[in-house]
């Protein structure tokens, strides 16, 4: 199995620095622009099934990578959920207290680590079984991503979760 991890393109609220968590935020003309600049990279490479996490900004990319692809809607590929922080600064957002496996921080309504990489998990086990000889790609969204990579490579509970991120349409390939 080859495995594409894809996050989606630039929204108003990246721009303005501001966490979105699960609220259902459209690309902007950027994003748009840099799905557009991602679908040249993929014409040639073989994909046979894209999953897309259900909000816009991850879905709308999926469209423009694949527009000959069915993009199938995944639950499990929606953002981490960031309860009090959705639609507020990153700068009040603190990544290590919310990254830390031992503590398991649910302040302000978060979305445990540990939730989120059970999440992860559950979905990598369920396309394993479903997709085990094809390349899949996968559109979701920075935190889910960061999960599922280290679903994928391991982690324990000393892990350094800040090791591992994606900017808007980028990508890592994988082969399990």
């Amino acid at each position: 199995m080859v495995l594409y991890l894809i996050r989606h393109g630039e929204t108003a609220w990246n721009k303005q620095g501001l966490l979105q968590g699960q609220s259902n935020i459209s690309l902007n003309n950027e994003g748009k622009k840099e799905a557009l600049k991602l679908k040249e990279y993929f014409q040639d490479k073989e994909v046979n099934v894209c999953l897309s996490s259900p909000l816009n900004r991850a879905y709308e990319t999926a469209k423009i990578i694949f527009p000959n692809l069915e993009i199938i809607k995944d639950d499990l590929l929606i953002e981490r959920y960031l309860g009090d922080f959705e639609g507020k600064s990153h700068k009040e957002y603190h990544f290590y207290d919310f990254w830390d496996y031992q503590a398991n921080n649910q302040d302000g309504n978060v979305e445990s680590v540990r939730h989120l990489l059970k999440r992860s998990e559950m979905f990598l086990n369920k396309i394993k079984e479903k997709y085990s000889n094809q390349t899949v790609a996968i559109v979701s969204h920075g935190a889910f991503l960061k999960a599922l990579h280290y679903s994928i490579i391991g982690y324990n509970e000393n892990t350094d979760f800040s090791k591992f991120s994606l900017n808007n349409c980028e990508f890592n390939k994988y082969e399990l």
